[in-house]
């Protein structure tokens, strides 16, 4: 055989021999099959394998199934360095990890894109910067934590809704103002570009995710869903997800919730995979691209489990154990399509060591493991009969780490501020700022200091200090004492006058604004201790702060 024949042949281990890749369908929903790509390989007598190439698109050689032994499993040391990589104190603060996320770089992208969006629409804009934008992410956290129908209701000064700590860090116009201009974008990008006006931010997060913990032995790929219901191209439909409709993001997490990586679904065209597989094989190949190789497990749900991906991660020194779906092609369908009692066990392995197993449970549970075979232990749990509860060594391994993509989405989900909002990139922005960026950082901070510290608190401790201490170093309104002076400034050598504030509202509210306009006293006299410095009569200015 010469050199060409020996290279074609190697070449072929992998090679499609099915159906092509059909870009009009969808492979990204839940709800449709997954094609996945053939391993082609004949057993000659001598239990040597031959890979062949594949003739024609129709013809489909077979893999060949055996009875599982183990013999074919791959043993892999895991090499990884994993764990926390920053440089944190053991006595350190909340802020200080988040501070690991919200970095000098992130607030700098925001300040200088929020003032130029700001400035295309507005001619007089006070430029914001790093402090005034910690107190509007404060403001926006705060939100999440105390829930108001509206936004302009932690300003107003009806008693229902009367908020003594958020008018005390900015002025409602301003929050608004900040809001309506938020950006981490330049708006001059492509258009064919669908994240522009979001991946600078992610491309800084994700680089810093990856750089603050690297992760350990096992890892999970799964799918989050980030509430929105409004016009977009790429918007995703779940049905099995809280929020149903949404934009779907692909994490890359640990069995206690750390999101190491992730990537936004755009269109299965758009996003940067390599086309030679299938769409589910590409995202992971893509969020595992720096951690193969070091003898990690992959855990997975039937979306992303084929054959054809864990005979890949099988070559990059990487494990795999998921679930599989009954009609996943080039799987024995003897053991798919088994009829079981419950408790009953059959399985298969090929050559490379990949187990296909179906175990009768409730209802059938297939899964698919390069790292176990079809072994049933004790899981230590009884029944209600005193029975002990007894399960393959596969399922539950699968159940104690698969749970790491849950943990994140529901820590992010508790005192979530996600409000509705035309702009999507703004809910996008939200929710990898202040929840995945916050549960990074109580996961970090946890494993460092050793101490439980329940989400809530954890927030209120990010809220106080993004203030600066803004509320503390500020008197309270009950210690201040309030005083009436008469303004001083003079127009045609008479003073100022305006309506007396709460006399204006009062006659509002009783008979109309176009009445209190005409009827409503005016006065030259105002207090000079609150913030706003309001116009009152001496009867108003007493009433308003006799308490």
């Amino acid at each position: 055989m010469d050199s060409d024949e020996i290279l074609s042949a190697l070449e072929s281990d992998f090679e499609d021999s099915g159906s092509e890749y059909n870009p009009e369908l969808d492979y990204s929903s839940d709800s449709i099959q997954i094609e996945d790509y053939d391993d082609n390989e004949n057993i000659d007598d001598g239990g040597n394998t031959t890979p062949t190439r594949r003739v024609q698109a129709n013809v489909t050689p077979q893999c060949t199934w055996f009875d599982v032994t183990g013999n074919n499993k791959k043993n892999f040391l895991y090499t990884g360095d994993g764990g926390i990589k920053c440089d944190i104190a053991q006595d350190c603060k909340p802020i200080d990890v988040f501070n690991l996320f919200l970095n000098e770089e992130v607030l700098n992208l925001i300040v200088t894109e929020t003032n130029r969006q700001a400035q295309r629409y507005k001619t007089q804009w006070t430029e914001t910067d790093s402090i005034e934008i910690k107190k509007f992410l404060a403001i926006v956290m705060y939100t999440g934590m105390i829930s108001y129908p509206k936004l302009s209701d932690y300003w107003s000064h009806q008693p229902f809704f009367q908020n003594s700590f958020v008018p005390k860090i900015m002025p409602r116009n301003r929050f608004q103002e900040l809001l309506r201009f938020f950006h981490v974008s330049n708006n001059d990008i492509n258009p064919t570009d669908r994240l522009g006006k979001i991946q600078p931010l992610i491309d800084i997060l994700v680089n810093l995710f990856k750089q603050c913990k690297v992760p350990a032995e096992n890892v999970v790929i799964d799918e989050t869903l980030i509430p929105f219901r409004g016009r977009i191209i790429f918007r995703q439909y779940i049905p099995n997800k809280a929020a149903r409709y949404g934009i779907k993001l692909y994490k890359l997490c640990d069995s206690v919730g750390y999101t190491y990586d992730l990537s936004v679904y755009s269109g299965k065209h758009l996003n940067n995979f390599d086309t030679n597989i299938p769409y589910a094989g590409k995202v992971v190949m893509s969020l595992l691209e720096n951690y193969l190789n070091e003898g990690r497990t992959l855990i997975v749900d039937n979306f992303y489990t084929s054959l054809h991906i864990a005979h890949v991660l099988l070559d990059h020194n990487t494990h795999i154990v998921g679930t599989l779906r009954k009609n996943v092609k080039n799987c024995p369908k003897d053991i798919m399509n088994a009829k079981l009692q419950r408790g009953d066990i059959v399985g298969k392995e090929n050559v490379h060591g990949v187990v296909v197993s179906n175990w009768k449970d409730k209802r059938d549970v297939r899964f698919l493991s390069t790292k176990h075979g079809i072994d049933i232990v004790n899981t230590g749990k009884k029944n209600r009969k005193g029975e002990d509860i007894k399960k393959p060594e596969a399922v539950i391994f699968y159940n104690k780490n698969k749970q790491g993509i849950d943990l994140s989405d529901q820590m992010s989900s508790y005192f979530s501020p996600l409000r509705k909002t035309i702009r999507w990139y703004h809910k996008l922005a939200f929710q990898l700022l202040l929840g995945t960026a916050v549960t990074n950082a109580l996961v970090v901070y946890k494993e460092i200091t050793h101490k439980q510290i329940q989400i809530s608190e954890f927030r209120q401790e990010l809220i106080k200090e993004l203030l600066d201490n803004t509320i503390q170093s500020s008197p309270s309104s009950s210690s201040k004492k309030h005083k009436l002076v008469c303004e001083t400034e003079t127009t045609n050598n008479r003073k100022k006058r305006r309506r007396c504030n709460k006399c204006y509202v009062n006659l509002s509210k009783e008979f109309g604004r176009v009445h209190a306009q005409k009827k409503c006293k005016q006065v030259s006299t105002y207090c000079v201790t609150c913030e706003s410095k309001p116009f009152f009569c001496i009867e108003c200015f007493q009433n308003f702060h006799s308490k």
